[in-house]
């Protein structure tokens, strides 16, 4: 295959999922030898890990007090506005999220560009009119559609009418070894604060889709009933960086944690955005991962869990019942129970060899994906969309 001009767009430099798979995926693509430029907005921040590749960061300007349509408006403008002025041309646009993908419709109207991809990672449920509006038009007007997973996959065919392809997520085993000096199990530990203790950890921050308050009620009810026992659990916390504003949901979580009598910073620990060099140790400091996400594109944090050797325990629900079995690589429950979840965490940390069985058979699911097929299958797909918009035949 001829090496082809790529430009990867997305819409932010902060750890979030469609971010991590933008550098993931670029990175397997320049590694095939495709000329790969990532794209990104900024406030002023670089990406949260270096990154080799050739890419620009898009300026924008930040106000405090601008609502939310403001917001978004100004990020589909600013992104607009530099492409427009760039010199740079590619055999193909690649937008990974509705704020990107809004420009590059504008500049195709424009004839800046014939045509571009768009990667649907999960559709949310805005109330935003701006977003709402974002949202909608990335989806159904894009050229070319992929998905990560086959709920989504199903969910734009019924819901509008698109037929997208689906490529799945990958994870980069490399990137989650230890450092010299961290091989030491108890190392981690007393990086981030759990030695002495039992630990669970999410990832994701506080928002809804997150299923942050109920998370909270099952970590407290495993908390008290492992107190019975003599075990004190504390809670790893980590992520959190978004466009969105979850004031309200917040100030809920931090209510409750006070009803409950938890103190932060020692029975909740969180540690915001954990730096890439750090994510290897957060992983191994932890004794289970608690991901109960009530939507999802994919879940790449799950994969990550998995590969570090950390048993999980995740929603019963599609996109994680794809590549998640229950009692075999990982335990499975209805996300909005919170003692049914509290009991799993309590199983988990009291049955060795249920531990041992999800971490073997973890390692092997997180072993059967990988950034590099995901790529091979990403050029694959591009190479169809060339042929077809430069002969007409059908992709």
């Amino acid at each position: 295959m001829q090496p082809l001009r790529i430009a990867l767009l997305t819409y932010s430099t902060k750890p979030r999922g469609g971010v991590v798979h933008t550098l993931s995926l670029a990175e397997e693509l320049a590694a095939f030898g495709h000329l790969v430029h990532v794209y990104a907005l900024s406030a002023g921040e670089g990406f949260f890990r270096p990154v080799t590749l050739p890419h620009t960061l898009i300026p924008y300007a930040v106000k405090e007090s601008a609502s939310m349509d403001e917001r978004v408006r100004a990020r589909i403008a600013a992104y607009i506005e530099h492409l427009a002025a760039s010199k740079l041309r590619f055999d193909l646009y690649h937008a990974q999220d509705c704020i990107s993908a809004n420009a590059l419709c504008e500049l195709r109207c424009r004839g800046a560009v014939e045509f571009f991809v768009r990667t649907v990672h999960h559709v949310d449920d805005f109330t935003s009119p701006s977003l709402v509006e974002c949202q909608l038009r990335s989806i159904v007007e894009p050229d070319h559609i992929i998905v990560v997973s086959k709920l989504w996959e199903e969910e734009l065919r019924s819901r509008y009418g698109v037929d997208p392809v689906l490529i799945h997520n990958g994870v980069n085993i490399g990137r989650l070894a230890l450092r010299s000096g961290e091989a030491d199990q108890g190392a981690p530990r007393m990086v981030f604060g759990s030695n002495g203790c039992r630990a669970m950890l999410s990832i994701g921050g506080i928002e809804p889709r997150k299923n942050t308050l109920s998370t909270l009620r099952a970590f407290n009810a495993a908390r008290i009933r492992l107190a019975s026992n003599g075990e004190r659990l504390i809670w790893l916390l980590a992520g959190g960086m978004t466009l969105f504003d979850y004031t309200d949901y917040r100030d809920q979580f931090f209510e409750q944690l006070a009803r409950f009598g938890l103190v932060l910073g020692e029975d909740v620990r969180l540690l915001g955005n954990v730096p890439e060099d750090a994510l290897a140790a957060l992983y191994r400091a932890a004794d289970v991962f608690v991901f109960p996400s009530v939507k999802e594109g994919w879940g790449l944090v799950v994969l990550e869990a998995l590969a570090c050797g950390l048993p999980v325990i995740a929603s019963k629900m599609p996109p994680m019942t794809e590549y998640l079995e229950d009692g075999s690589n990982a335990l499975l429950v209805d996300p909005t129970d919170h003692e049914a979840l509290a009991h799993l965490i309590v199983k988990v940390l009291a049955t060795p060899e249920l531990r041992e069985k999800l971490i073997a058979r973890g390692r092997e699911t997180a072993r059967s994906f990988s950034w590099t097929r995901a790529a091979r299958d990403h050029a694959e797909f591009y190479a169809r969309i060339l042929r077809h918009h430069a002969t007409g035949r059908a992709i």
